[in-house]
């Protein structure tokens, strides 16, 4: 499958958080709620779109979907941070 389109949206609060990505696959699959996030510690990283599973603790989530090797994770995230330098350079024309 190949990245034919990635829509970007800034994130309204100050943290981690940058923005959220829609990607579209072939024009035909969609994957909405891709997070875009920036730390001190683990630097520029996506993290896919999850669902709280029900435990005692409440606090372990599963992703939704997710890449299946490594390869394909750094292309996506390659995409979408590409995609998110480029949002930003248009806002601040």
């Amino acid at each position: 499958m190949k990245i034919t389109d990635i829509r970007i949206f800034k994130a309204r609060q100050k943290g981690p958080v940058l923005a959220y990505a829609n990607v579209i696959l072939d024009n035909q699959f969609i994957i909405r709620g891709v997070t875009l996030l920036e730390t001190e510690k683990n630097g520029r990283f996506i993290s896919m779109p999850a669902r709280r599973l029900r435990t005692d603790s409440g606090k372990s989530f599963r992703d939704v979907c997710h890449p299946l090797n490594s390869d394909v994770r750094a292309e996506l995230t390659n995409s979408v941070f590409d995609a998110y330098d480029e949002f930003i350079e248009n806002e601040e024309k």
